[in-house]
C-alpha cells in the first residue's frame, strides 16, 4: 500500500475535493483505496454524507491508539474506497499523544495494519503543521500539495516544501510528488503569474483545476465531480488525469 498525503498549511485550497476526487477516480481504475479523514472539521467525512457524531470510533481513536486500523474502517459509497472518519475529538488528539513514545509515527503503525488490503491510502489533512500532519507525512511515501494561485497559498506551498526537507530526515522514503492548481482563473494576471512561479520553483504534475460551481454542488450531492457534472467536465477530467499519473509514478518505481 502506498500512502499520500495531501497538505497545505493554508485552508480552503481544495485539499478536500482533491482528496476525494482522486480517490473516486482510483477507484474507478479498478484500485483500493482507504481514505483518512486527519482534519477535526470532518470535512472528508461530511462531503461523504456522514454525521462525525454517529461513530462510536473514529481517526481520534486511531491516533491516541485507543483501536486498530481495521475497528475505524467504514464503506463509502464509492466503488472501492474506504474511510476512516473524522471527529471534533481530533482536535484534542495533539495534545492527547504529547506524552507517547514515538508520537510522530502512530499513523505509519496503525495503517501497517491494514497495509496487506488496499493499493493506497490518501490522508486529507488539517491547514496546519501540527504534530498530526506530521504524523501523516512520517506515515507516508508522497505528498501532493493543492495550491490556489494565489500568494498567501504560494506561501504555504513554501512552507510545506522546507517541511518535507526536515521530514525526510527521518522518512528517507518520502517524496514531494507535485503540486496541483485548484481554483484556477485564468482570466487574472494574478493567477497566472503565481501559476509561473510555481511551475518555476516547485515539484509540479501539469493538472489544473478551473474554479467552477460544479465542486460546490457536487460537494452538497455527495458526489464526486466526474459523477455530478455532465460527461468531457473539464474539473472532472483534470482529477482523472491525475489518478492516471499518481499510479503511473507509483507503477514504475515499484
Amino acid at each position: 500500500m502506498k500512502v499520500i498525503s495531501i497538505a497545505n498549511n493554508k485552508g480552503g485550497v481544495g485539499k478536500t475535493t482533491s482528496t476525494l476526487n482522486l480517490a473516486a477516480e482510483l477507484g474507478k481504475m479498478g484500485r483500493s483505496v482507504l481514505l483518512v479523514d486527519l482534519d477535526p472539521q470532518a470535512s472528508l467525512t461530511i462531503y461523504l454524507k456522514f454525521d462525525p457524531a454517529q461513530f462510536e470510533q473514529s481517526a481520534y481513536h486511531l491516533i491516541t491508539r485507543k483501536c486498530s486500523a481495521k475497528d475505524v474502517i467504514i464503506r463509502t459509497g464509492l466503488e472501492n474506497v474506504d474511510i476512516i472518519p473524522a471527529s471534533i475529538d481530533l482536535s484534542v488528539a495533539e495534545i492527547e499523544i504529547i506524552p507517547f513514545m514515538n508520537r510522530e509515527y502512530v499513523m505509519r503503525e496503525k495503517l501497517r495494519e491494514v497495509s496487506e488490503y488496499y493499493d493506497y491510502a490518501i490522508i486529507d489533512n488539517m491547514p496546519s503543521l501540527g504534530i498530526l500532519t506530521v504524523n501523516s507525512f512520517m506515515a507516508s511515501d508522497y505528498v501532493i500539495v493543492p495550491v490556489e494561485p494565489s500568494f498567501l497559498s504560494y506561501k504555504g506551498l513554501e512552507i510545506i516544501d522546507q517541511t518535507l526537507g526536515d521530514i525526510r530526515k527521518y522518512n528517507k522514503r518520502i517524496r514531494f510528488l507535485g503540486t496541483i492548481i485548484t481554483m484556477y482563473d485564468p482570466r487574472t494576471k494574478h493567477a497566472r503569474m503565481v501559476l509561473d512561479k510555481i511551475q518555476d520553483n516547485f515539484p509540479y504534475l501539469n493538472i489544473v483545476v478551473k474554479r467552477s460551481v460544479k465542486f460546490s454542488n457536487a460537494a452538497i450531492a455527495g458526489l464526486p465531480v466526474g459523477d455530478f457534472a455532465e460527461e468531457n467536465f473539464s474539473g472532472a477530467n483534470a482529477y482523472k488525469k491525475l489518478a492516471r499519473e499518481v499510479d503511473r509514478i507509483v507503477s514504475e518505481e515499484k
